[in-house]
C-alpha cells in the first residue's frame, strides 16, 4: 500500500508541475492514472506496522495539501477543455449536416 500511495504522490506532484506549465492534455491523462492508483490503493489492506502507517499518513497529507492548492484550478481548466471539445464536436456535426443538404 505504501508503494501505491507514493506513486499517487509522485503523480500528484507531476500534475501540479504540468498545470503550472499549462500542459492540460498531460494533466488530464495523469488525472486518470492517478484515479486508478487511488482505487487500487483503497482495495489493499492497511499495513499493520506503525511506521508504515505513519508514512502512509504523511504521504496522504502531502497529497491532500497539493490537491487543496492546485485542484480547483485544474478542475476548472479541464472542464473548460471538455466544453471546448463539446462545442467543436457540435460545430463539426452542424457543418456535416449542412454539407449533406
Amino acid at each position: 500500500m505504501l508503494k501505491k500511495i507514493q506513486q499517487v504522490l509522485d503523480i500528484t506532484i507531476e500534475i501540479s508541475e504540468l498545470s503550472l506549465q499549462k500542459d492540460w492534455q498531460k494533466v488530464e491523462q495523469l488525472q486518470l492514472n492517478r484515479a486508478k492508483l487511488i482505487q487500487q490503493a483503497e482495495q489493499l489492506n492497511a499495513p499493520k506496522d506503525e511506521s508504515s502507517s505513519r508514512e502512509i499518513e504523511r504521504l496522504v497529507m502531502k497529497v491532500q495539501k497539493i490537491d487543496a492548492l492546485m485542484m480547483p484550478k485544474i478542475t476548472a481548466q479541464l472542464q473548460a477543455l471538455a466544453n471546448e471539445r463539446k462545442q467543436a464536436s457540435k460545430g463539426a456535426k452542424m457543418t456535416k449536416a449542412y454539407q449533406s443538404t
